[in-house]
């Protein structure tokens, strides 16, 4: 008798343990994982350096660095306006968030991404409302020193 409830729970712990990683958006070959450590620069004057798990943005005209998580939650952006962030996809060079603001901030809500080219020198960051930036990799030290949520 003990033998077969031995054997019935390690077939049902073996059972319960496999999983179907495709469907995992914490794999270890992700955007942000992929990327850590690289600072960007817009000719615009915006920087940007990509964390294991956050990005830190700043903007040479205000001397203003803010640190945005990327994980779901609901954050603050720039200007203090709150937002639903929730992660869509998530790959070696492209990852994209819905955003949804709460109340009437005046921002569009949709679609936030992140892609960086086959060079690996060139990210395009894609706003909602038909905004977004292209940057350019640098290997300059990145401005921004005291990055806040």
């Amino acid at each position: 008798m003990n033998s077969k409830i031995s054997i019935f729970l390690i077939s049902l712990i073996l059972f319960m343990g496999c999983g179907d990683d495709e469907d995992s958006l914490s794999n270890d070959i992700d955007f942000f994982s992929n990327h850590a450590g690289s600072i960007w620069y817009e000719p615009n004057g915006f920087w940007l350096k990509i964390n294991n798990d956050s990005r830190d943005d700043y903007y040479n005209g205000d001397s203003v660095c803010v640190r945005f998580p990327v994980a779901d939650g609901t954050y603050n952006n720039w200007f203090g306006d709150q937002f639903n962030q929730t992660i869509l996809r998530n790959e070696a060079n492209f990852v994209s968030w819905n955003l949804q603001y709460i109340g009437s901030s005046g921002n569009d809500d949709g679609t936030l991404s992140y892609s960086v080219d086959a060079s690996g020198n060139k990210l395009t960051v894609t706003y909602p409302g038909d905004g977004g930036f292209t940057y350019t990799k640098v290997n300059d030290t990145f401005p921004g020193t005291d990055c806040k949520n």
